[in-house]
């Protein structure tokens, strides 16, 4: 692992997750960037022991949500996110180890739609989960919880 442990915004991550998706000729609607950046993120406490953002991330009633990126891609609704809108795939703002970690993701991960990542995050056992409760809105998800999560998926 490299020295290199900066951290990131939310949508710098998302950016450069539909900069992948557009270099693959692939959009995403917005509810498949937020499944993919969440898990991204996941993985990235177990595998790299980095946290990727700070963003708060929360329990909504359809599964874990990252308020800042929801904001910034509701307006496109269920709608693919339109392949002009996003810049340059060749021009990344994040480092390089982050590039090819989640390059990974999307190879692993990207073929799914919306509904089938939003299904993968809503298991039994799930941070959400186990955080999730109909009472409470927006109950935040701790990374703590994300990172056993993902370390476990690991050893699965």
């Amino acid at each position: 692992m490299s020295t290199n442990t900066q951290m990131y915004d939310a949508l710098t991550i998302a950016d450069a997750m539909l900069k992948i998706g557009k270099r693959k000729g692939q959009t995403m609607t917005p509810m498949k960037l937020l499944k993919l950046v969440y898990i991204a993120h996941g993985f990235s406490l177990a595998l790299l022991n980095r946290d990727l953002f700070q963003n708060r991330i929360e329990a909504w009633k359809f599964g874990p949500v990252i308020p800042d990126l929801y904001q910034a891609t509701k307006r496109f609704g269920r709608e693919e996110i339109p392949l002009n809108l996003i810049g340059d795939p060749e021009d990344t703002s994040v480092d390089p180890e982050v590039q090819s970690f989640l390059e990974d993701v999307y190879e692993k991960y990207g073929h799914l739609n919306g509904i089938q990542l939003s299904y993968l995050t809503h298991q039994s056992g799930t941070p959400w989960d186990q955080v999730y409760d109909p009472r409470f809105r927006n109950e935040p998800i701790p990374d703590d919880l994300i990172a056993d999560h993902y370390r476990g998926m690991l050893v699965a």
